[in-house]
C-alpha cells in the first residue's frame, strides 16, 4: 500500500508513527496519541491511499475497535498490509483538512490566491488580492487593472488594457479591450461589451450587447438590449424588458443619445442618431436621426 503524509504542526489528524528504520509503524489518531506523540510527531496522514485491491478486503476483516473512540479505523489496515510506502507531500496546502466552514474558507483562499498570482504573472494588475475574487475559468488580458472588491465569475473574458472596479460583479460576460467598468457595476450573463466602452457607476446590464465607443456612464439598467457604437445612455435610463410574461429586446442604433431618466418599453427600436428628451417614456420606434420627447414619447423632430 501507499499513503500520503504531510509535515504540518498546525494539523491534528492521525499521526504517522515510524519505526527505527523509518518505515511506517502505525497511524495513531488524535484521541489515542500519547502526550509525547502529540509533542514530537508532526507528520500527519492526509487521507490519500493506494491499495492492492486483491488483499484489501481480507485485511479489512482484521480491523478491531479497541481504541478510545470505539471506532473501526481504516488506517489500522496498514498494520496488516506490508510493505507500506509513505509519500510525503512538500506543500501542506496540497492536502488541507476541511472539517468545518472555517477550514473551507482557508482552502478557498489558497486556491483564490493561486489564481490571482497566475493573473499577475500574466501581466494583470490586481490592486488588492485580498479583496478580489476571480474564478479559474475567467480570462483577463495583459495590462488590465482589477480594482478592489471585484468579483469575476464563470466564463467571463476581460480584454487587454481594461480597468475593472472597484466593487464590480461580472459573470459569464465579455469586456473588450480598453474598456472600463465601475465602480459599483454589474454585468450579468450574456452581456458583451465591445472595445473602448465606458460602463460607469451603478449600471447593470444583462443579455446586452454594447457597441464600440459607447457610454453607459451611471445609474442605468439595460436588459436584453442591442446598443450600437458611439451611443450615449443618460443617467437613470431603464429598458423595460419584461412585460410580465416575456423578455423583449430593445435596439438602439449607432450614435444614439438617450436623455436622462428615459424609459424604453420593449420591444422598441431607436434608429441611428436618434435622441430622446429627459424623462421620456418611449413605447414606439424612433426613426434614424429623430428626436422623441414626452410621456408617452412622440417624435418632434425628424432627420431632414
Amino acid at each position: 500500500a501507499t499513503i500520503a503524509s504531510v509535515e504540518d504542526p498546525t494539523r491534528d489528524d492521525g499521526r504517522i508513527v515510524r519505526s527505527g528504520d523509518g518505515s511506517l509503524e502505525r497511524i495513531v489518531e488524535r484521541k489515542d496519541a500519547t502526550s509525547e506523540q502529540r509533542m514530537q510527531v508532526h507528520e500527519f496522514n492526509v487521507g490519500l491511499y493506494c491499495f492492492d485491491g486483491s488483499r484489501l478486503a481480507a485485511e479489512l476483516e482484521k480491523i478491531k475497535d479497541d481504541n478510545k473512540a470505539g471506532e473501526f479505523y481504516l488506517t489500522d489496515v496498514f498494520l496488516h498490509l506490508k510493505p507500506v510506502t509513505v509519500v510525503k507531500l512538500d506543500d501542506p496546502n496540497e492536502a488541507m483538512g476541511i472539517k468545518d466552514r472555517v477550514r473551507l474558507a482557508r482552502a478557498t483562499g489558497v486556491l483564490r490566491r493561486r489564481i490571482l498570482e497566475q493573473c499577475m504573472l500574466g501581466g494583470v494588475t490586481i490592486v488588492d488580492p485580498e479583496s478580489t475574487f476571480v474564478d479559474v475559468t475567467v480570462t483577463i488580458g495583459i495590462d488590465t487593472v482589477i480594482e478592489p472588491f471585484t468579483v469575476l465569475k464563470g466564463a467571463t473574458n476581460i480584454g487587454s488594457e481594461c480597468r475593472i472596479g472597484p466593487h464590480v460583479y461580472i459573470e459569464d460576460a465579455r469586456v473588450g479591450d480598453r474598456s472600463d467598468c465601475g465602480p459599483f457595476a454589474k454585468l450579468r450573463p450574456g452581456t458583451e461589451i465591445a472595445e473602448d466602452v465606458h460602463i460607469g457607476s451603478f449600471a447593470e446590464l444583462v443579455r446586452t450587447k454594447v457597441g464600440r465607443g459607447s457610454r453607459v456612464p451611471h445609474v442605468s439598467y439595460l436588459g436584453d438590449t442591442d446598443l450600437g457604437a458611439d451611443a450615449n445612455i443618460g443617467a437613470g435610463t431603464i429598458t423595460a424588458n419584461f412585460d410580465g410574461t416575456n423578455k423583449n429586446r430593445t435596439e438602439i442604433g449607432d450614435g444614439a443619445f438617450i436623455g436622462v431618466d428615459t424609459m424604453l418599453v420593449a420591444p422598441v427600436k431607436l434608429g441611428k442618431g436618434a435622441r430622446t428628451g429627459a424623462g421620456s417614456v418611449v413605447t414606439k420606434d424612433v426613426p434614424d436621426g429623430a428626436t422623441a420627447v414626452g410621456v408617452p414619447a412622440r417624435v418632434i423632430r425628424r432627420k431632414s
